[in-house]
């Protein structure tokens, strides 16, 4: 088991999949050199998966459900300015809602 060298605890990867392709879930990663195998799998996160959740995420006070519906409205609304408007707008007020930082919210 691989250990953190600066906390002494087991270190984990995960992929996060970002792309819009439904049916591309690698799990693993290999390479060669020089006569020495390299690999590592890993389990996957498709954000694909949770695009027809984008309502439920908002309900989470979870930062990853807030980039992964950010992200989804984001591919949803492409080439659609005022509804792209009205998403961005929907996800600053839930922040601000939930009393994040204002600069934090900003930048």
């Amino acid at each position: 088991m691989a250990l953190s060298s600066c906390f002494d605890r087991p270190v984990a990867s995960m992929a996060v999949l970002a792309d819009e392709n439904k049916h591309w879930k690698p799990t693993s990663y290999s390479f060669d050199v020089l006569g020495c195998q390299h690999s590592l799998t890993f389990p996957v996160a498709k954000l694909t998966d949770y695009y027809d959740k984008v309502d439920g995420l908002l309900s989470i006070d979870n930062a990853f459900a807030l980039i992964t519906a950010a992200h989804i409205l984001t591919q949803k609304t492409r080439k659609e300015c005022e509804a792209r408007y009205e998403a961005k707008l929907r996800l600053v007020k839930l922040l601000y809602e939930r009393q994040w930082d204002k600069q934090w919210i900003i930048t």
